[in-house]
């Protein structure tokens, strides 16, 4: 498995590019054409497509569009990767996430490829999925930021039960440290 490659391009064509890593040439499909230039070292973030009669490899220069990505055609019935590749080559990785949040299917209409009843199921879907692994993520910094203060493991745990997970980090860190002050949950 290929977490992510780093290294020059070398050649732009199409929606592809050909990156040397160590030199050995990727072909890496990619939605950041417009962005890229050949003779520059980048990171991508990638994700393979494994099928009987093809390899392709797909980048992305952050780590949260990959992971959307992965959840759209990972949980949609229908959408490929190609597909999913062009939801991000038509739009923006904060319009894909906006449309999720506000629960509007319209943007991912102006996609090749995607029809009404799809789009739709895009942001039904994934909406909660996407909330839900951000919600996981939130909570293991500030477990860990806790741990990192010095309190024990399971002392955090039972802090984090009884946190309002819509507050920001540095919101459920404060809360943290007040629940964590008292008598109960200390060391």
């Amino acid at each position: 498995m290929i977490a992510y490659l780093k290294g020059e391009i070398v050649e732009i064509e199409g929606n592809e590019i050909i990156l040397n890593v160590n030199d050995i040439g990727f072909a890496i499909n990619t939605a950041h054409i417009k962005t890229l230039q050949v003779g520059k070292t980048y990171t991508f973030y990638i994700y393979e497509h494994i099928k009987e009669d093809e390899y392709s490899l797909y980048g992305f220069l952050d780590k949260n569009e990959l992971r959307l990505f992965k959840l759209i055609v990972e949980h949609i019935q229908g959408v490929g990767p190609k597909t999913g590749m062009n939801i991000f080559r038509t739009l923006s990785f904060e319009e894909i996430k906006k449309a999720i949040e506000e629960k509007d299917y319209r943007p991912f209409l102006e996609v090749k490829g995607l029809g009404e009843k799809t789009a739709k199921r895009i942001v039904l879907e994934i909406g909660g999925e996407l909330f839900r692994e951000e919600e996981e993520d939130k909570v293991k910094e500030v477990y860990q930021a806790l741990i990192n203060l010095g309190f024990e493991k399971d002392s955090v745990k039972n802090a984090l039960k009884s946190l309002d997970k819509n507050l920001t980090v540095e919101e459920l860190i404060k809360e943290g440290l007040k629940k964590m002050s008292n008598e109960k949950y200390k060391a």
